[in-house]
C-alpha cells in the first residue's frame, strides 16, 4: 500500500559546512521563494551554504525524490 502524502510535500536539504540542513514547505511555490531567498542571502554573504538540493514527496514509492539542486547551478 502507498504511503499516505505528507502535509508538507517539498523538502529542501542544505548542505552547509556542519553537516545537513533540512526544511519543508506545503507548496512547490513556497519551496522556490525560500531557494530565491537562500540565494540572496548566499550572494550577501550572509549564508555558508554549499547546496541546496530540492526534493518532492513520491506517495506511489514513499520516499523523497529529486527534483533538483537549485545550487549552485550547473552552467
Amino acid at each position: 500500500m502507498p504511503a499516505k502524502r505528507p502535509s508538507k510535500p517539498w523538502r529542501l536539504l542544505y548542505t552547509i559546512p556542519s553537516g545537513l540542513h533540512e526544511t519543508k514547505h506545503r507548496s512547490e511555490p513556497a519551496t522556490y521563494r525560500e531557494v530565491i531567498a537562500e540565494k540572496e542571502r548566499i550572494a550577501a554573504g550572509e549564508s555558508r551554504t554549499e547546496r541546496i538540493r530540492v526534493e518532492k514527496w513520491s506517495v506511489p514509492y514513499g520516499q523523497w525524490e529529486l527534483i533538483e539542486i537549485a545550487y549552485p547551478e550547473e552552467d
